[in-house]
């Protein structure tokens, strides 16, 4: 019997969680369920990686076909993966040479790292740090290495300001819509100034200091910076929150919150004295309680309470009742299709962002990007089609 994406989700979880053995597992799910659904989905979520690495790890009794689809999907991101990091080692000894010293951000990290394999972390594109004052030098580097670079104003659409370009090389073009069922190995090169995440006015930037603290550690042949660990989960809380804000696919990041905290050797206490200085307690908190929630992530009763503490009432029971059932709602929308489609998107995206506004004037902030149409992509749009009326009349 087919079963609700959320009761295939939900197991999928249960089976992630660090603390969970087979049999507890088994007595909850292994007779009530359609393992064809459960795969696919896992499948659809970036999560068929690690479900075939519990599932192999338990011995769980899967039906052939459903463990054949995970099977060939784990197949498919380990050879994607050392793909990646050989495309990563390219940049990174173009790097050396030149005297530029990036820091290897979220999946290239964690998947390396963290992550008991490579192959257990989908990663859609390299994100990389660079200095600022290093960043054209970079993009001239990547230009020589054959990538192609497309620049946006962070002004426009959204708001993104942490990169402003990306880079890819000829015929790594993905058409997909599900970057989680692509074949392509080539990933696309992200250059980033800063982590600040932008999203329609709300803005948080933990970026000062973490370029001082960063460590340094071997990708294959080659030394690269990475996060120190505090910094890094932190990371990853902030960019999990914002992938759930904006509406894009969220499990994956969802699951490092887990992955982090249970590597362990975290300062908790620092940890949360970093979240409280950049502002990003509610973030910080959030992540965390949904993944203890959710993933039974190791995190300290005391560090949770200092995070509420530093977050205003109002945010906080906000963040108290969201479930998977709003992690998923957010990041499975209809695709917008006609200018009606748009112009609602465009206000329920403003609405979502605005409850994570820790004040009014920061939901002002989030609204006023509604009104500014010169900036809002279907303003630009709209414009751009009065234009071409006029000039055809």
């Amino acid at each position: 019997m087919k079963k609700s994406p959320l009761h295939a989700t939900e197991s999928i979880l249960d089976a992630l969680r660090p603390d969970w053995s087979a049999a507890k597992w088994r007595a909850k799910w292994q007779d009530n369920l359609n393992w064809d659904d459960v795969a696919i989905r896992a499948i659809v979520l970036g999560l068929a990686p690690q479900l075939y690495h519990r599932v192999s790890e338990w011995e769980l009794d899967v039906p052939i076909r459903a463990f054949a689809k995970l099977k060939v999907t784990h197949a498919a991101q380990a050879k994607r993966a050392d793909a990646i990091y050989e495309q990563l080692a390219g940049v990174l000894a173009a790097s050396d040479a030149r005297g530029i010293r990036p820091i290897a951000l979220k999946g290239a990290h964690l998947a390396a790292h963290i992550y008991p394999e490579p192959a257990l972390r989908p990663m859609n594109d390299i994100d990389l740090l660079f200095e600022p004052e290093q960043l054209p030098k970079a993009e001239e580097m990547l230009s020589e290495l054959g990538y192609g670079g497309k620049h946006k104003s962070a002004e426009t659409g959204a708001g993104v300001t942490k990169h402003t370009s990306t880079f890819k090389r000829d015929g790594a073009s993905d058409n997909t819509p599900n970057p989680y069922l692509s074949a392509k190995n080539d990933r696309m090169i992200e250059p980033h100034n800063s982590i600040e995440e932008s999203w329609y006015g709300l803005k948080v930037n933990i970026t000062p200091g973490i370029r001082q603290r960063a460590e340094l550690v071997q990708f294959g042949d080659q030394n690269c910076r990475v996060l120190a660990r505090e910094d890094l989960l932190l990371h990853v809380c902030v960019h999990f929150c914002f992938h759930l804000i904006e509406g894009a696919p969220s499990l994956v990041q969802f699951t490092d919150i887990m992955r982090v905290t249970s590597a362990g050797n975290i300062d908790w206490q620092t940890f949360t004295q970093r979240a409280l200085e950049r502002r990003a307690a509610p973030y910080a908190l959030a992540g965390l309680m949904l993944a203890q929630k959710l993933l039974s992530a190791p995190v300290p009763t005391d560090a949770l309470q200092r995070l509420a503490d530093a977050t205003p009432a109002k945010l906080r029971d906000h963040i108290a009742t969201l479930g998977l059932t709003d992690i998923l709602k957010r990041s499975q929308q209809k695709p917008v299709q006609t200018l009606s489609d748009r112009i609602k998107r465009g206000v329920e995206d403003r609405a979502a962002t605005a409850q994570w506004s820790a004040d009014f004037r920061s939901k002002i902030a989030v609204w006023r990007t509604l009104i500014d149409v010169f900036k809002t992509d279907t303003g630009r749009m709209l414009l751009g089609k009065e234009r071409k009326t006029v000039i055809s009349g």
